[in-house]
């Protein structure tokens, strides 16, 4: 008995051991997943969620790439590939802007609720167990049917977070990118920074003050401060100073409060071109690449190195606290160790280039490399620690030959700005590759308001949000050509396009747009939830109600509903500018109605003083009620820009540029309908020639 039995284990010993190592290989593969272990290149933590949805970046691979259900966007050959982002297998879709969208596996159900049918994991489990039942024993096979059903339920759990993202996403109106969700990767930038234009509406530092706290909430890690003609210069450069710039005091509490919020503060210089603040004065004209335009310094003139030598040490010794005792008290400085750790030098947009006569007969690339190393050397060695930035927009064009001779590769980190929603239209895979052959690390720059009209009041916020987006997708593609990576992300915010030109939408108005934009730069994507997004609670505004309420849908009017509620700093400036928008497009759609669809009160009938006084009537009507609502918003105006500005500002500007003018038309049209509906007798036609015509050689014998 005991001999046959062993005669049978004998003849079957292959079975037995071939199903002992697979269960131990079940065993091993559960651990493997279901403990977290230490990467190799740095010591990292690698989770379950990790595994499941993609480590991508590292030395990880994901586990739905193990498995077969989606492969990367290089292998598909898609827009995406460039991001190094994940697409899966099925249907490959892409957005508007040609980014492709995360799919569902082929695994999915294509019906409305975009989740996975649990009958499609249920026919997988099954046909496992039959295929492997035979080898296993039915009890074995349980065993492994259930590791593998967890292991489905946790991809399924995945797939449908991912897909109630994306729906949340498309009812918010906000873009599906590659790449950019819960689980992305390599999460977000390291430096998020918030620019503050001040060369045009220069907040006060009260209301500056009140802000920087919001913003470290938000996420922001410092902040990027473009003086111009706001800095309280010294010395020979006093006549740079505009009348209501800072004085040393005020600059003093903005430091420090920034210092207090652990933000780094780097000072934005221009050093090349955009310097009409200091080139339009009589003091520094001779100064100019060319006699009729302050916008560039001449480069090869003696006088603009010590120029600039003076212009960027004032600057940088105010912002450092070894220079400036009154920065901090001594145990703030030894608790705080604040540091100026870069400069921006500018260097972008340099129009006027090698036209004057000493620079005519050099190459333009060339005579802009030049003086962007004399520059960069100049503050290497005064100031050796700091790191120095410009903008990228001037070394697009250059070859890579002529950037590495030039020998600014190891002086400069060039901030890549780029403010539409198709970055790659501007800065192509070509120039990122050039970039990184010749710098060693570089910065991104996206805008929240000052980037898409000159003359706008409000900001666009998702047109900003999608170019942040995209920002983050295209830094986590990028990111890796350079040996350093990218530092961070600034997020700029214009007040003028240049120094002559009119003011853009103002900080407060574009405070909500500032919130979304930081608010998803700090987290590498746009959180869907009003709970933990921080947008709602920084800017101080009601809760949605109900957990499906449509707390932020920036494709429709209740965008601007939402953050009218709230009660961020400048808030009641922000419910100003909305009835000012409506107004004002109310004034011109009724104006360019009145004045060029209707027959009675166009500037002909007001030239020759011939109309019907009805008719007239009729339409001035309107005129009166809009003449009225805009004239007590002027009324209102400074009483409530008075939170942030000063009376420069709103009174002397402000009003001038965005109330007054319809303010005029409105009154024009009045006073031409008064003098339209007194008259009493009217001349036969034809009408006579009007004497301007006779410049234009037109009269009446002609």
């Amino acid at each position: 008995m005991h001999s046959r039995l062993l005669m049978v284990c004998w003849r079957r010993k292959l079975f037995f051991v071939g199903a002992a190592l697979l269960f131990l290989l079940v065993l091993w593969f559960w651990g493997f997943l279901y403990t977290t272990h230490i990467t190799e290149n740095g010591g990292k933590i690698v989770s379950l969620r990790e595994l499941m949805l993609g480590h991508t970046h590292g030395r990880h691979e994901s586990l739905l790439h193990r498995l077969g259900f989606y492969e990367t966007a290089a292998n598909t050959g898609t827009a995406a590939s460039r991001a190094g982002a994940p697409t899966y297998i099925g249907d490959t879709s892409q957005d508007s802007n040609g980014g492709v969208k995360f799919v569902k596996p082929t695994l999915f159900s294509a019906g409305s609720s975009d989740v996975a049918r649990a009958g499609d994991w249920d026919t997988i489990m099954q046909d496992h167990q039959i295929e492997h039942e035979p080898k296993l024993g039915r009890g074995r096979a349980d065993e492994a049917s259930k590791v593998l059903r967890h292991i489905s339920d946790e991809m399924r759990i995945a797939a449908e977070r991912q897909s109630h993202y994306e729906h949340e996403l498309k009812r918010m109106g906000v873009p599906v990118i590659a790449g950019i969700g819960p689980g992305g990767k390599p999460g977000p930038p390291a430096q998020r920074l918030v620019h503050f234009d001040l060369k045009g509406a220069p907040p006060k530092v009260s209301y500056l003050r009140r802000l920087l706290p919001i913003l470290k909430t938000l996420g922001a890690t410092g902040i990027l401060l473009e003086y111009e003609d706001m800095f309280p210069y010294g010395g020979s450069l006093a006549p740079l100073a505009a009348r209501n710039a800072y004085n040393r005091d005020e600059l003093l509490q903005i430091l420090k409060t920034a210092f207090a919020l652990g933000l780094n503060v780097i000072p934005l210089v221009q050093t090349f071109g955009h310097l009409e603040y200091a080139l339009k004065l009589n003091e520094f004209a001779h100064l100019r690449e060319v006699d009729d335009s302050p916008q560039a310094l001449c480069p090869s003139y003696n006088a603009s190195m010590a120029f600039l030598e003076e212009l960027l040490g004032q600057v940088i010794e105010y912002h450092t606290p070894a220079d400036n005792e009154n920065l901090l008290h001594r145990e703030d400085i030894e608790r705080l160790t604040p540091k100026l750790t870069h400069v921006h030098i500018g260097c972008d947009e340099v129009y006027r280039l090698a036209e004057c006569s000493r620079c005519r007969h050099r190459l333009k690339d060339q005579l802009f490399l030049d003086h962007v190393y004399n520059v960069a050397s100049l503050v290497r060695r005064r100031w050796p620690k700091l790191r120095i930035i410009i903008w990228d927009d001037m070394l697009r064009h250059i070859s890579l030959d002529t950037l590495q001779a030039s020998g600014i590769g190891p002086l400069v980190e060039p901030m890549i700005w780029v403010y539409t929603e198709d970055i790659y239209k501007f800065v192509q895979s070509a120039t990122w590759e050039k970039y990184a052959s010749v710098f060693g690390t570089a910065w991104a720059a996206s805008a929240f308001k000052g980037a898409h009209g000159e003359g706008l009041l409000m900001p666009p916020i998702r047109r900003h949000l999608e170019n942040t987006l995209r920002w983050l997708a295209v830094m986590q593609g990028e990111g890796n050509r350079f040996a350093h990576g990218l530092q961070g992300l600034a997020l700029t915010g214009w007040q003028r396009y240049d120094h002559f030109a009119v003011l853009c939408e103002l900080l407060p108005t574009a405070l909500p747009s500032l919130a979304v934009c930081l608010s998803t730069a700090a987290k590498g994507y746009f959180d869907v939830s009003a709970r933990t997004n921080p947008i709602l609670s920084s800017l101080t505004c009601p809760e949605p109600n109900g957990e499906h309420h449509a707390w932020l849908e920036l494709h429709k009017d209740s965008l601007m509903v939402t953050f009218s509620r709230c009660m961020f700093p400048g808030s009641m400036i922000y419910r100003f500018m909305l009835r000012l928008t409506t107004l004002v497009t109310e004034a011109n759609e009724y104006i360019e109605d009145t004045k060029q669809r209707r027959g009675w009160l166009t500037d002909y009938n007001i030239r020759h003083n011939f109309s019907s006084a009805a008719r007239v009537d009729d339409l001035l009507g309107e005129n009166y009620r809009l003449l009225n609502s805009v004239s007590n918003l002027a009324r209102n105006a400074a009483s409530t820009l008075a939170e942030a500005y000063d009376h420069w500002t709103y009174g002397g500007e402000f009003i001038e540029q965005r109330i007054f003018p319809i303010l005029e038309e409105l009154k024009r049209l009045e006073r031409a309908g008064d003098g339209l509906r007194k008259r009493r007798v009217w001349p036969q036609r034809p009408l006579p020639y009007l004497k301007p015509f006779e410049v234009l050689g037109i009269d009446e014998k002609t």
